[in-house]
């Protein structure tokens, strides 16, 4: 005879822990529209500021962003900033891009690549996003929405976590990748957990 307290299976739950609600997103200055405040820009071996307002290549709302990349010359561009992630809470990034098609003239296409990275606090990298010249949005932003993965960044105690946007090119490219309204947000962790019945039968969900 089976017994008189059984568990049946019940799934598709959002559990977190207790008292705990989710979180909304802590990336400062997310619309860079306090120019570089709170991110970090490096730039290699050109000079000059990623994070700008200038109106040759606009940003998605307000009026700044940041343009990684376009400058016709083999290099670098990073921007990055340093959020804390929630214990029990699954990061979620999103951001605005631009990244119209690049032509290179007679040299044909000019190399490019976007790299998104997460580097969680004991200093391990992991790629989120990246995409090459080839991959267009038509001259209008497109939102992209990544998940950070559980094993790094799924803790039982708040994370300090880096989030960085680089862009690596060649001489040939004239045109940069445009980041824009960039932000993270906490959601409770999906977890498959049984529940107790006390004086149930055992049975399966639907049966």
């Amino acid at each position: 005879m089976l017994a008189a307290a059984t568990a049946v299976a019940a799934t598709g739950m959002f559990l977190a822990a207790p008292n705990a609600s989710a979180g909304t997103s802590d990336v400062a200055n997310p619309g860079f529209e306090s120019g570089n405040a709170s991110w970090n820009e490096k730039v290699t071996p050109f000079a000059g500021h990623p994070i700008n307002n200038s109106s040759a290549w606009p940003a998605r709302s307000g009026t700044g962003k940041a343009e990684l990349g376009g400058q016709g010359m083999t290099g670098m561009s990073r921007i990055s900033q340093q959020v804390t992630v929630p214990a029990y809470r699954v990061p979620v990034l999103s951001f605005w891009v631009r990244s119209d098609v690049v032509h290179g003239g007679t040299s044909g296409f000019g190399f490019r690549q976007l790299i998104v990275e997460a580097t969680a606090e004991d200093g391990t990298p992991y790629e989120l996003h990246d995409r090459m010249n080839k991959g267009g949005t038509n001259g209008s932003y497109e939102q992209v929405t990544v998940t950070l993965p559980d094993a790094a960044f799924y803790r039982s105690s708040p994370q300090k976590v880096n989030i960085s946007f680089m862009v690596v090119e060649d001489a040939a490219n004239r045109m940069p990748f445009l980041i824009d309204d960039v932000s993270m947000e906490y959601r409770f962790k999906k977890i498959d957990r049984p529940v107790v019945i006390p004086g149930g039968i055992f049975r399966p969900i639907g049966g």
